[in-house]
């Protein structure tokens, strides 16, 4: 005679484990599995590698900055061509321009004065980027001395536009900022 246990038995096999007997089922679970675990890393990977390209790109925003800044208040009356040079190489646009219209009067008084000013960068950072272009503000100070003898600290508070032309990140603008 059957009893209440022996129904249990029975019945568990059939309630508990649908899927044993099915290997075709188990299988494809697992591969559906799997090719969803592949998508997931293979999202994963590809935003950690768009997050190092824009992290990458804003830093080379903040590095032409900084370049371009010091080529502007480090120059010498000794090596004035080579740092205009300098600076003219690593302008665009807008302030490549003014560069250009007002060249001879900033050569003219940095000679005639015999300027020295050793300039350093004290922090930039990014303020803010849109494809191939950007804004970084700049602390920045310079030891200037001239022929008269007269030496003065100068501090500068920048905003530098900076646009990525031919693969370079050049300054395309130059703003003092209070």
């Amino acid at each position: 005679m059957a009893t209440v246990a022996d129904a249990d038995e029975s019945l568990r096999g059939e309630v508990l484990d649908p899927v044993r007997g099915k290997p075709g089922v188990l299988t494809a679970l697992a591969w559906i599995a799997l090719a969803a675990l592949s998508v997931v890393v293979v999202f994963g990977c590809l935003a950690v590698r768009s997050d190092r390209a824009r992290e990458s790109q804003r830093q080379e925003f903040v590095a032409g900055a900084v370049a371009g800044t010091l080529a502007l208040i480090d120059v010498h009356s000794a090596t004035l061509d080579e740092d205009l040079a300098t600076l003219k190489s690593l302008t665009t646009g807008t302030f490549a321009d003014e560069l250009k219209s007002g060249e001879s009067a900033f050569v003219a008084s940095i000679r005639d004065f015999a300027v020295d000013s050793d300039g350093r960068v004290d922090t930039a950072a990014l303020a803010s980027e849109s494809g191939t272009s950007g804004v970084v503000l700049i602390a920045a100070s310079a030891q200037v001395g001239n022929s008269a003898g007269e030496s003065s600290a100068r501090t500068y508070r920048l905003r530098i536009g900076v646009e990525e032309v031919d693969g370079r990140v050049l300054m395309s603008s130059v703003e003092f900022v209070p």
